[in-house]
This record gives structure tokens, sequence and C-alpha cells, in this order.
């Protein structure tokens, strides 16, 4: 076995166009080889607990809330610093897909309803629609001039606006 490798070798050695083709064919054996070796991100036979995906992180949700009343309660005339604190409802709410057919027989209707489920390398989900932020639920606004009945009155005026927030669910007072 060993003069035919030599002989082939040689014959390598001579034709140029042969030795490249060779090269190349060795390469690709060796990275195929080393592919098989290497893990493939599939998951093994054992089905392992899949975290579903949060599409929502109500801490940060509120934190970027209460930055933006911060600022727009900052820039009212005479309220100066100020800090908040918003309560949410409740968490976010998804709404999903659903097909649907009605039927009416003789004074009397039948809705029928199913949502649709989509099949993700072995997942099921529902199509999700859209996703629904919380309602703000109240919010509490200390401010430099808090104190002031004017300002106060502003704070919540504007809030209550803005946020779709009945006024006496807004809280204005005095910063210490």
């Amino acid at each position: 076995m060993k003069p035919k490798l030599l002989e082939l070798m040689r014959e390598l050695k001579k034709d140029k166009k042969k030795f490249i083709v060779a090269v190349f064919a060795v390469a690709g054996i060796f990275l195929i080889g080393v592919s098989a070796l290497l893990p493939d991100g599939q998951k093994s036979g054992v089905d392992e607990p899949v975290e579903p995906k949060k599409a929502f992180d109500e801490e940060s949700y509120t934190a970027q809330l209460e930055e933006k009343i911060e600022a727009m309660v900052s820039s009212v005339s005479g309220a100066g610093r100020a800090k908040v604190f918003v309560m949410l409802d409740c968490d976010y709410e998804t709404v999903y897909a659903k097909n649907g057919s009605l039927s009416t027989e003789q004074d009397a209707s039948d809705e029928k309803s199913e949502y649709i489920i989509l099949d993700e390398e072995n997942r099921e989900d529902g199509l999700v629609l859209r996703t629904v932020t919380p309602r703000v639920r109240g919010v509490a606004v200390t401010c430099e001039g808090g104190g002031s009945r004017e300002v106060a009155n502003a704070v919540a005026e504007m809030l209550s606006a803005v946020l779709d927030v009945g006024m006496n669910h807004i809280s204005v007072a005095k910063i210490q």
C-alpha cells in the first residue's frame, strides 16, 4: 500500500492541477471530520423545559414611564425637581389570533372560535396579534413646587390628560 501512495504523491507533484484538487479534497474531508466532532446545537432526546419568551419587562417599563413623567413634571412652571412613583394596574396582556365562525339558526346564533397555533421546532405557540401594555393605576409625585395649590393642580391635570387616569388617582406633594 505504501508504494502506491508514494507513486500517487510523485504523480501529484508532476501535475499541479491534480495536486491542487487533491489538497482541496483532503481539506474538505478534514473539515467534514472536524464538523462531526463539534456540537450541532440541536436538542438531545430529553425534553428540557423551555422558558417562555418574555415580551414585556414590567420593571423597565415602569422605570421608563417614571423618568418621562419626572421630565414632564419638572418642565411645569414652578414645579422644580421632581420624583415620581407609578403603580400599574396589572401585567401586560397578550392578544392571540383566532379562527372563528358564526352560524345562525332560527333566532339563535352560535359562535365558534379557536386559537391559531404555530409549531416552531416542536414548540407550539399561539399567533400573537399584539401585546397591550398595562394601564396606570395611580401616580404619586413629589416636587419642589408641590406645596403650591396651583402647581399641584397643573401637574395633576397634565398627568390625568396624558395617562388617562382620574384626578383621584394622582397625588402631588412637596418634596423634602
